[in-house]
């Protein structure tokens, strides 16, 4: 039912039609929650075209990234249970990459944090990885308030 009605939700976002008009003529007594969060989670969709060039830069980092970090912990661990426990880095690196390539706020909202915290560790403070960090913790940051306004925010 869900998967349904968010392709109902960007169909009708890609007509430019507004989150408010969406959410009066989709909501039914019981999805009316859901049907907001979905309208809250996705962005407006002349915003999500303007932004493609800077999604596509975003993109690149966090793929050598998750690529860098998988390859290291795949080549350096030694025991099993190091091995596993570095791979949950590059997971939820994938979990990310797959948020923001269904365009979902959540995605944009962890990659600022999880970038900056990033920076913590110091494996990742070589050269070229800290300028990559701070560059995604900055698109991801600038891409959340720019794709998902407080004012368009539906009240469910």
């Amino acid at each position: 039912m869900s998967h349904s009605l968010e392709k109902e939700i960007k169909n009708r976002l890609r007509q430019s039609q507004s989150k408010t008009v969406i959410h009066s003529q989709l909501t039914i007594g019981q999805n009316r929650d859901e049907l907001g969060h979905m309208l809250n989670n996705l962005p407006n969709w002349k915003r999500y075209q303007k932004t493609f060039p800077i999604r596509i830069v975003l993109y690149v980092l966090l793929v050598l990234l998750t690529t860098k970090q998988f390859l290291f912990v795949y080549l350096h661990e030694n025991s099993s249970i190091a091995l596993m426990l570095g791979l949950i880095g590059p997971f939820i690196h994938i979990y990310i990459f797959r948020e923001l390539l269904r365009s979902h706020r959540l995605g944009y909202q962890i990659l600022p944090l999880l970038s900056v915290l990033a920076l913590f560790r110091p494996e990742n403070r070589v050269m070229p990885d800290i300028y990559m960090y701070i560059v995604m913790a900055f698109l991801s940051g600038f891409l959340f308030l720019f794709l998902f306004p407080k004012k368009e925010r539906i009240d469910y």
